[in-house]
């Protein structure tokens, strides 16, 4: 048993609708505690008592090594639905809006812990263009920060609010004009009541899928709050989701959300039970949160970050929408379920971006049941996994010819398993 070892660069954090007159320095210590490595801020304003808190907040992420997200008022559009439409039906930046975003880069574009400025968050049709041209200045005066835009998810109810029929097409668009290399959106119906995991999950990992095969990032933003019809996550849950992103390429994990919303807001009326209360107690969700996020650090965190997605396919069948049932065109050949209810699995292919060396991982997509599955390889000499603390240990041959390489495996809900192969030349 060791002590947990730190954050790796991989991002992992929530959405903070806290404003930074509501927060204090109290919620460092549940920040640290569930392992976030990348943070929205608070949104603040620029007067005095902000600024100072804010100086609080970027000396913490420094001392902790987190990056953060800024939510300044200068940079984000989120009040740009406030304003009347223009003739076309388009709601425009003011003519000043340039102005602000040079005074915001100019004083924090050079802290080591900002990653980027938050931009808007689901825009709708009607905010296109001005999501293009807030992206493109941000990127003009700060080409190494992220201008931080979260989409809306492919699903029949957001075709008429995006004017896109086609959503691969939509981002296509947007990625062409902005040049985004990264990109974010969420979806929560894998979560419903019943543990019913709606099959448009894997269609929005489709599509972003698509994107990460061409070396576009993508951040997914997962559920951690019940709400609506969406159920309070358990530990595999959590895991669930977490891993099946990782195997469709995911470069980054945002929770929604870490702080239970009051239910003050229009219909919103039956969120309870997030990570953090409404009493600001810690759930049995936070721990849960905690010890997945953990687990991605110390096991695969740093190592995620450099793996280049090559294939994915879902085994012994693909979903009804959306995922590509396994082509085994890459190492793995064969696989055989040796016990396990219901058996789905999800195996992807990567390649290490920097050394070239082939990864893959498997991960038990049924959210219920364990699996214990025999993988058959072929041009692999060596095979290593990860223990719970990241380091690489040399699994045994179990195959049977001397031109295979055979592992078993038992996998839990929602479990995940990387593996370093050693190629045949």
């Amino acid at each position: 048993m060791r002590r947990f070892s730190g954050v790796s660069r991989f991002p992992i954090g929530f959405w903070n609708y806290m404003t930074m007159k509501e927060w204090d320095e109290g919620a460092l210590a549940d920040w640290e505690a569930c392992a976030f490595s990348t943070i929205q801020s608070p949104a603040y304003s620029l007067d005095e008592e902000d600024r100072n808190k804010l100086a609080v907040l970027l000396a913490w992420c420094e001392k902790q090594n987190v990056k953060v997200i800024l939510r300044d008022p200068r940079v984000s559009i989120l009040w740009i639905r406030d304003l009347p439409r223009d003739e076309k039906g388009d709601r425009s930046l003011p003519y000043d809006y340039e102005r602000g975003v040079v005074e915001a880069v100019a004083e924090f574009a050079h802290h080591p812990q900002v990653a980027g400025f938050f931009i808007i968050d689901e825009p709708e049709r009607d905010l296109h263009e001005a999501v293009v041209q807030a992206v493109g200045i941000v990127k003009t005066h700060a080409a190494h920060l992220l201008p931080f835009v979260n989409f809306f998810p492919a699903i029949p109810q957001t075709e008429a609010l995006l004017g896109y029929r086609d959503y691969g097409r939509y981002l296509e668009d947007y990625v062409q004009r902005t040049g985004a290399k990264l990109v974010s959106y969420d979806y929560y119906g894998q979560m419903t009541e019943r543990e019913y995991e709606n099959p448009l999950y894997y269609t929005n990992l489709s599509h972003y899928r698509n994107l990460a095969l061409r070396s576009i990032d993508f951040w997914n933003t997962i559920l951690s709050t019940p709400h609506f019809r969406y159920r309070k996550p358990s530990y595999d849950d959590v895991r669930w989701q977490v891993n099946t992103s990782l195997a469709y390429g995911a470069k980054g994990i945002f929770y929604f959300t870490f702080y239970t919303p009051d239910n003050t807001f229009n219909s919103e009326t039956n969120y309870r039970q997030g990570p953090i209360d409404w009493w600001g107690e810690r759930t049995d969700t936070f721990f849960h949160m905690r010890d997945v996020n953990r687990e991605l650090h110390q096991r695969w965190g740093n190592l995620f970050m450099d793996l280049q997605l090559l294939r994915v396919g879902h085994y012994p069948e693909a979903p009804a929408q959306g995922g590509q049932l396994l082509d085994f065109g890459g190492a793995i050949k064969e696989i055989a379920v040796e016990a396990g209810h219901d058996p789905h699995l999800i195996v992807s292919e990567f390649r290490h971006r920097i050394s070239g060396q082939t990864y893959a991982f498997i991960v038990n997509a049924n959210p219920r049941d364990s699996v214990n599955v025999q993988v058959y390889m072929q041009d692999v000499r060596q095979l290593k996994r990860f223990n719970a603390y990241g380091e690489a240990y040399v699994v045994n041959n179990q195959a049977k010819f001397v031109d295979e390489f055979s592992s078993l495996l038992w996998l839990a809900p929602g479990q995940g398993e990387l593996m370093a192969l050693e190629r045949v030349e």
